[in-house]
């Protein structure tokens, strides 16, 4: 790591001179203020990047792949839904009501995309819709469909997703052990999945709408006419969401009994190797040769360190972010979410 170490240094030289928010240099085309955060590089100066490793030094791709990925050199998207605009200065997600307490959020773009790929993608207001829980086949469209469009190469180019989230619960309510921690915390949100599938043989490409546009996660199951919970669907099939969260696509919950907002930060990367079966959950007792899982601590689910989501993307896939909340008087009171997605070119 020396050799990509020494090489990131150099790439760096011309970076560190601070800009000033007035400055125009500080705003670039994806509209990031570089005097408020740090240095994010555009597509275009990542391709750059690449090309002058790979003439000027003559470095051969897996190489350069190597000083990219050390230095987290990745463009990326941003997809931001702020509530605080909202009347109320926020939005309330109420457990109780089978048709409320699983409230869809948001949409990222496609996975390797910088513009919306379609209509659909363009119009704001289907960022906050949920697609119709369709069964169906899971007939992928090949990957040269998607490469053929945009700049990344790899089928999995996904490195890391940040959701940043601004939330609380109702304030009140949970065991008195278990207050501001969160042990039996009952909001919280999920991350979900939506792919193109080829949906009849007449469709040769991915179209990023509901013709093709299908829902991967959560998983959509039939209604069930003797199950009360399914009395406020409409159609024959349905989203099946879990009572408790599901300990692999939880991406956060809410600390219980605090009526003050937090920000959480989390980030998961194609490098995480926390495996969920070598850990133990402090709340079952350890078991010899087991290490203490640290992510229920801070409310994370305890099986979403192993990297698996990040590098089991694919190439068009688009993430979505789910929140919950269940029993009684539980609420899941949200003012802000955003979520950054990086990817290889």
């Amino acid at each position: 790591m020396g050799f990509l170490s020494s090489i990131f240094k150099k790439l760096t030289l011309n970076m560190d001179k601070p800009l000033s928010a007035g400055d125009p240099e500080s705003q670039d085309q994806d509209g990031i203020d570089r005097s408020a955060h740090p240095y994010q590089p555009t597509a275009m100066e990542v391709i750059l990047v690449r090309a002058m490793l790979e003439k000027a030094l003559k470095l051969p791709p897996e190489i350069i792949n190597g000083i990219i990925d050390h230095a987290e050199y990745w463009p990326h998207t941003s997809t931001v839904i702020d509530y605080s605009n909202w009347p109320q200065g926020h939005r309330v997600v109420h457990a109780g009501d089978g048709s409320s307490e699983n409230a869809f959020l948001l949409r990222t773009l496609p996975l390797g995309f910088l513009k919306p790929p379609s209509s659909f993608f363009e119009d704001d207001g289907n960022r906050e819709v949920p697609l119709e829980p369709i069964p169906r086949e899971p007939n992928e469209f090949p990957v040269d469909n998607y490469q053929s469009r945009i700049s990344p190469t790899l089928s999995h180019p996904c490195r890391k997703i940040k959701f940043t989230i601004v939330s609380h619960d109702q304030g009140w309510g949970g065991e008195p052990h278990t207050r501001r921690t969160y042990k039996n915390s009952y909001t919280w949100f999920d991350v979900g999945l939506e792919r193109c599938l080829q949906t009849s043989d007449d469709i040769n490409k991915p179209t990023f709408d509901p013709q093709t546009l299908s829902t991967i996660l959560p998983k959509v199951r039939e209604v069930d006419p003797n199950n009360a919970g399914d009395s406020h669907v409409h159609g024959t099939h349905t989203f099946d969401f879990p009572l408790c969260p599901e300990q692999d696509t939880m991406i956060q919950c809410n600390e219980v009994a605090n009526g003050q907002y937090r920000q959480y930060e989390v980030e998961w990367r194609w490098t995480d190797n926390m495996s969920s079966a070598d850990l133990f959950d402090s709340g079952y007792g350890c078991e010899e040769g087991l290490i203490e899982n640290p992510l229920p601590k801070i409310g994370r689910g305890q099986a979403t360190g192993d990297g698996k989501f990040v590098r089991d993307l694919k190439l068009g896939d688009v993430i979505t972010v789910w929140a919950k909340a269940r029993f009684a008087g539980w609420a899941n009171y949200i003012k802000r979410i955003q979520v950054d997605v990086y990817w290889v070119i």
